[in-house]
């Protein structure tokens, strides 16, 4: 033990006294947060209210990163260590970019170093199929995207996030926001990223517009919505679509609108001929938010719908996220209201839309360097048949939270 102490006293020595000579800078931090709540829970309209909640604690990720600047240049490369669902979840990335003439030329690599558990009925994810596989790491290349800009055009081109949700809202500590997909998205245009080519071009200081292009062999994730569902048309589709974004600002009033559509296509096979099979889908986001000074208001609508081709069946979403922010000196109050609807999805039935409201208001202030947070969140769904298990469903959350950065 003492020996490995003086082996890493020996390795920190070294790179303290190597990162004057090349210039770069080391940095350490992580961060750490605890928080106390309780919570009431109606699963429907006919189950008993159950509460819960109490204290809880997180230690945050640990992060050692270096950097280095050489006139218009500049790199950086880190070592992320945190905890996920599966297991120690490591990465280690490099990003830079470079200058030349008007225009900067930027990109970033980063591979996962995750250690799943590795016996021989666990490969952890609690699955059995395939265990030998968690014995590994990353089975793949990273997948990464380049940036090539002059300040005036920006050409985007691999997997990215070629376009904005146009979501412009902001929550509190506690949980009372409802959105798209189980709550997992935001509301707003359901998109993510892709691989696809995108062209951002800025009219003028108040003025930008972005067109994108996705193009693939992957059989899910259209417009990068996260939606594996398409996955199970097969190998041999692939993806395509097209999206648009516009950004504004007029005065005190900032405007946003995101629209991509895409479909997945049965390209064909060695034994079989290219079909119309797959599905299509399409999303809209709309964001606009306002500046009058401590009063900060905030509209946000989303929409989204995928439809399979061959069955006419699918899935749809629709939402509103409407809410400010009040400045009361350094601290500020949230006050937000959320709801959606949607239909065709695996919290609905057949011919019936579930509709979704959430409602959260926020304090948000500092105790020296400790940020705290009281929030105070509600969430409700409700059906049109009553039979259904999620209708009368309620939840109410009372949240105190407290957060450090070193």
């Amino acid at each position: 033990m003492k020996q490995l102490s003086k082996i890493m006293l020996a390795a920190v020595a070294s790179v303290a006294l190597a990162a004057p000579a090349f210039a770069w800078d080391f940095s350490a931090s992580g961060s750490a947060s605890a928080q106390f709540n309780i919570t009431t829970e109606k699963a429907n309209s006919e189950a008993n209210a159950l509460s819960g909640g109490g204290v809880g604690s997180e230690g945050g990720g640990i992060t050692l990163s270096s950097s280095h600047t050489e006139g218009p240049n500049s790199s950086t490369l880190s070592y992320a260590v945190n905890w996920a669902d599966s297991g120690l979840d490591e990465t280690l990335s490099i990003s830079g970019s470079r200058k030349v003439g008007d225009w900067t030329g930027s990109a970033g690599t980063s591979f996962n170093l995750d250690r799943p558990g590795c016996t021989a009925t666990d490969n952890g994810s609690g699955s059995t199929a395939g265990a030998t596989r968690g014995c590994a790491q990353q089975t793949g290349e990273d997948t990464t995207a380049i940036t090539l800009t002059d300040g005036t055009m920006t050409i985007v081109l691999g997997d990215a996030s070629h376009l904005s949700s146009q979501n412009v809202g902001s929550g509190g500590a506690a949980d009372g926001t409802v959105g798209f997909s189980g709550d997992d998205d935001a509301i707003g245009a359901r998109v993510g990223g892709y691989n696809g080519v995108s062209l951002g071009y800025v009219i003028s200081d108040t003025m930008n517009v972005t067109v994108a292009y996705q193009a693939s062999g992957d059989v899910s994730d259209a417009c990068g919505s996260g939606d594996a569902g398409h996955a199970a048309e097969g190998a041999y589709h692939g993806i395509t679509g097209t999206g648009v974004g516009f950004n504004a600002t007029f005065g005190t009033i900032a405007v946003g609108v995101t629209q991509c559509s895409a479909a997945t296509a049965h390209k064909g096979t060695p034994t079989e001929s290219a079909d119309s099979t797959g599905t299509s889908t399409s999303t809209l986001g709309l964001g606009v938010a306002m500046d009058f000074g401590d009063i900060k208001p905030w509209v946000t609508f989303g929409s989204y719908l995928a439809i399979n081709n061959a069955s006419t069946s699918g899935q749809a979403y629709v939402g509103t996220n409407i809410g400010l922010t009040y400045a009361l000196g350094s601290d500020t109050v949230v006050f937000s209201t959320t709801s959606s609807t949607e239909i065709g999805t695996a919290d609905s039935v057949a011919g019936e839309a579930l509709s979704k409201t959430g409602m959260e208001l926020g304090y948000n202030t500092a105790v020296g360097p400790v940020a705290l947070s009281v929030g105070y969140g509600t969430k409700a769904k409700a059906v049109t048949e009553a039979t259904v298990v999620s209708n009368g469903y309620s939840k109410t959350d009372i949240e105190i939270a407290m957060s450090v950065s070193f």
